[in-house]
């Protein structure tokens, strides 16, 4: 192989890739030493504390059901939902009829 083929020179080409691949090579083993050798610098997050699991009912089958009941007796119940501002809530039945016949024109709202 020659030394220089038209003005360019193989080992200096050379020379000059194996200085600066063994820079890299320094500078990780240089670091992983240092890392190792003093530990974490002082400002490093600490890892987050350990969160405990959810706490998970044993039985919630009795709760459910009760949500489930309230949640029908309103459907069928009327009351207020703000008497200040004259807002109430009406059986479900009732609002799905009146607004059947308000589409229908039967009934204004």
């Amino acid at each position: 192989m020659p030394e220089h083929d038209d003005g360019i020179h193989l080992r200096a080409i050379r020379r000059g890739a194996l200085a600066i691949l063994g820079g890299i090579v320094f500078a990780v083993a240089g670091s992983w030493w240092l890392l190792h050798r003093l530990g974490p610098a002082p400002n490093t997050a600490r890892p987050p504390a350990a969160i405990p699991a959810p706490r998970l009912q044993p039985a919630p089958q009795d709760e459910r059901a009760a949500y489930f009941a309230e949640k029908e007796r309103r459907l069928g119940s009327t009351g207020w939902v703000d008497r200040g501002a004259g807002i109430a809530h009406i059986p479900l039945e009732a609002a799905m009829r009146m607004t059947a016949e308000a589409a229908r024109g039967e009934r204004k709202p």
